[in-house]
């Protein structure tokens, strides 16, 4: 019997991971305004709509593994459209429970693909989310952001928790449905930001 809402939804829908195994992946050197065309991160639903399946945010965490030069916050915008992203590392997701006869997701999430500008169809679901607040210092390896997806909590501003090294924080996001056909498209930005830094991605969805 599921004790939680994570088990929960493992139990009524197929629930996927994804990661790039800590593998940091190099961000442009002055990604310093928000672009469609170079986005952190795309989470594509290649499901038909004749098997309905619709892709369900849960988290998203993106952690640092090389300090680039000059950056010292995260910001982030959530777009909803039906683009085909190409390029960039495609993540393998893999289902979380061995009894669920779904091993593959229709998900296909790439870290730093080539994005697609947007068209008529976008629907604009963040505009515009602090999830790594201004730094004293440029990021270091081991920062981390988290996004929870549907919270209770809602939208708001980052908590951080200061580890031993770097900094993590967790931010809130509104609930977030991909259908078939659909593909989540997240531009980013780092202010001040001069010389590449690189991150790794991991995220967590349900897929029914």
């Amino acid at each position: 019997m599921p004790q939680n809402t994570a088990d929960g939804l493992i139990d009524t829908g197929s629930y996927f991971t994804a990661n790039d195994g800590a593998t940091g992946i190099s961000t442009g050197a002055t990604p310093t305004s928000y672009s469609d065309t170079a986005p952190l991160f795309t989470l594509q639903n290649t499901n038909t709509k004749n098997n309905g399946k619709s892709i369900y945010l849960d988290w998203l965490r993106a952690y640092c593994t090389a300090a680039g030069t000059a950056g010292v916050d995260v910001r982030l915008k959530m777009e909803l459209d039906v683009i085909v992203p190409t390029g960039g590392t495609v993540l393998t997701p893999n289902n979380v429970n061995p009894n669920d006869p779904y091993v593959s997701s229709g998900g296909v999430p790439r870290i730093m693909p080539t994005g697609i500008a947007a068209t008529a169809n976008m629907r604009l679901i963040v505009g515009n989310q602090v999830v790594m607040p201004t730094q004293g210092v440029v990021f270091t390896v081991n920062s981390e952001f988290n996004v929870n997806f549907g919270t209770r909590e809602g939208q708001g501003s980052p908590q951080w928790l200061t580890a031993q090294q770097g900094d993590r924080t967790f931010t809130s996001m509104p609930p977030i449905v991909i259908p078939p056909g659909w593909c989540l498209q997240v531009p980013f930005l780092m202010t001040s930001q001069s010389g590449a830094s690189s991150w790794a991605i991991e995220i967590g969805y349900v897929e029914f």
